[in-house]
């Protein structure tokens, strides 16, 4: 009984270094507007050495899927009670446009870190981010676009293709600093830009979709 209770406490405690580390890596990117934070400052900021960061994750890919699978979870919960709402389809987009861009406003780095993973990464990685995070989020679309086109508030359209014009809409202005200084004239992100944004992107993607009104008589 006594090991066993020493092994949870050491399972325990590797968990929240684990985790600690996950959360440096993801303070110091937003810090630092870059991917590429070293192992070894990922390290100092959480109190760790680089060798436990081959420990719990295998390498710089294995940190960076977790990051990633850490931050996805977090979306894709939202995305299931959504799901379980009682809302109207277009009540719905709305709302998981407005939760796309609030996340990605919250960790600005995430959608720039899993298109790095999905075509730098390994294969295993590519596959991962497809299963835990891309295959979920557009079944997910499909279930609500689907249910509108049924209901007819929208009106029939290839619901793959929709699936990544709302991915590009709601993340673009995340890519890069110098293009929103480019076309705003400001490279920074703040509230009421960003609050803005999702009345933009919500407009323009609600109204591609929704039915044309139907001719009286």
């Amino acid at each position: 009984m006594k090991n066993d209770a020493n092994g949870m406490k050491a399972e325990g405690k590797g968990q929240a270094t684990a985790q600690r580390i996950i959360e440096a890596t993801r303070e110091l990117m937003i810090e630092q507007g870059l991917l590429e934070i070293s192992l070894a400052e990922i390290s100092q900021r959480a109190g760790t050495n680089v060798a436990l960061v081959s420990y719990y994750f295998g390498n710089r890919e294995g940190l960076m899927l977790a990051l990633a699978e850490s931050d996805s979870q977090r979306a894709l919960t939202g995305l299931e009670r959504l799901l379980a709402a009682d809302l109207t389809p277009t009540e719905k987009i709305e709302i998981h446009i407005k939760g796309m861009i609030e996340a990605y406003f919250a960790r600005p780095y995430l959608h720039r870190l899993l298109q790095k993973l999905i075509r730098e990464g390994s294969p295993e990685a590519s596959t991962k981010i497809g299963q835990y995070f891309q295959g979920p989020v557009a079944s997910a679309r499909r279930t609500i676009i689907e249910e509108g086109i049924r209901r007819g508030e929208f009106q029939p359209v290839e619901i793959a293709l929709v699936n990544f014009a709302l991915d590009g809409a709601c993340a673009h202005i995340f890519s890069s600093v110098e293009a929103r200084r480019v076309v705003l004239g400001n490279g920074s992100l703040d509230r009421p830009l960003i609050d803005r944004y999702v009345q933009t992107v919500s407009r323009l993607i609600i109204g591609g979709l929704a039915a044309p009104p139907k001719s009286p008589g």
